[in-house]
């Protein structure tokens, strides 16, 4: 099949690119900006710009994976980008539309929720995905959606994240709230499988099978790096204060927003039997495996 993947230069997109070439098919990736995997044609554009886009649509791809998306909630861009641009792409005559949502779309969840709970985002990023969710639901076009919670591995977001914890930054709150994340290959080995017939038309959670506390993360990845967890914690309140005074004066990164902080202090725990039963969805990786793995490949230039 002649597959198109948008923002498939980035972190996800790059490996899903190979696993979906290795399985046989033609990679078209449209993006703004890098390079593409060895085999792989690169069409670079702006996502906003309609006639680009066309260009890019002919001849019609068989499939569209849709992963570009700005994630930082202080880009003026991100509503635009995220919803005009999927817009952009929902061509009549595709035969599977898939798109790569957030269990954010879902909210706090203290208990596991499954594909049929209520819409119920928090930050402006998520609604920018529950709106993409509902544009593709209602395009008429074949679709899947995989909900992905965080996908973690050797990238600059999470060697950010593993410095802090070198360092013995403080956790945020009590760390007593659960986050379900998920290993980047095992997140591509689920929009692999989202080719399926059975996926047609059908959302999918997406996530490992090992949910744990924000407390016990940080002490997975203190283990891996061989350091002492801290004993401080900082009041929730206060790191959104001190985060807001940083993106004010423009000096935040990813890690440090507040949107960022808001979807670290929040449980986030979903549901993932039914991409288990449906797609034969199996996670390799549990976190304690993934993080020893992703501080490996980073290697000691990233983190130092």
């Amino acid at each position: 099949m002649r597959v198109l993947i948008t923002g498939g230069t980035g972190f996800v997109g790059n490996r899903l690119a190979k696993k979906l070439m290795k399985n046989g098919h033609e990679v078209v990736i449209f993006a703004s900006y890098g390079e593409a995997p060895k085999g792989a044609k690169l069409i670079k554009g702006d996502i906003l710009n309609k006639k680009e886009v066309e260009k890019t649509l002919s001849p019609l791809p068989d499939v569209v994976y849709h992963l570009a998306a700005i994630l930082d909630e202080t880009d003026p861009m991100m509503k635009q980008v995220n919803i005009e641009g999927t817009i952009n792409f929902l061509k009549k005559g595709i035969k599977r539309f898939i798109l790569v949502s957030s269990v954010g779309v879902l909210g706090e969840a203290r208990l596991p929720l499954d594909e049929d709970a209520p819409y119920n985002p928090d930050t402006g990023y998520e609604e920018s995905k529950m709106q993409q969710e509902k544009l593709v639901k209602e395009s008429g076009i074949p679709y899947t959606i995989i909900r992905s919670t965080i996908a973690y591995g050797p990238n600059k977001f999470w060697s950010d994240i593993i410095k802090a914890a070198k360092k013995r930054y403080p956790m945020i709150g009590s760390g007593k709230n659960f986050w379900h994340l998920i290993y980047v290959d095992d997140m591509v080995d689920a929009l692999a499988l989202a080719l399926k017939p059975e996926a047609k038309n059908e959302i999918f959670n997406i996530a490992d099978g090992d949910p744990k506390t924000y407390r016990e993360i940080y002490k997975d990845i203190a283990d891996a790096l061989g350091v002492e967890m801290p004993t401080k914690t900082v009041p929730v309140f206060l790191a959104k204060l001190l985060a807001r005074l940083k993106e004010k004066r423009r000096e935040s990164d990813t890690t440090t927003k507040v949107s960022s902080i808001t979807r670290l202090v929040r449980n986030r725990i979903v549901d993932i039997s039914k991409a288990r039963r449906v797609l034969g969805y199996k996670p390799k990786y549990d976190f304690k495996t993934g993080i020893r793995k992703t501080i490996k490949e980073l290697g000691s230039e990233y983190l130092d």
